[in-house]
């Protein structure tokens, strides 16, 4: 498996509208079909304008092509414009679960 974790700066009034726009992709998108294992949105204790986001794949190919697709963009620019500024990407290979 493959995924990434995001480092999201957000007004924490938009929290909610995230997590909503996360489980409407889970549904529009047809996870399975593109790859897709699970992902979490996890608003940090320490400071609540920041938030960790993280999405499975089946594999890193998965996760690339899925990344590339033009519906995916515009996923993007909705989760952009809740944002403080762009997130940081950690991109890797799930070990273990």
């Amino acid at each position: 498996m493959y995924g990434t974790i995001a480092t999201l700066s957000i007004d924490p009034s938009n929290v909610e509208a995230l997590g909503k726009m996360l489980q409407d992709w889970n549904k529009a998108e047809g996870a399975s079909d593109i790859g897709f294992v699970g992902g979490y949105l996890l608003q940090t204790d320490a400071d609540s304008s920041v938030a960790k986001m993280m999405a499975v794949f089946e594999s890193e190919d998965r996760y690339r092509a899925n990344a590339n697709r033009p519906e995916q963009d515009a996923w993007y620019q909705e989760l952009r414009a809740l944002l403080r500024s762009d997130p940081v990407w950690e991109d890797g290979n799930v070990v273990a679960t």
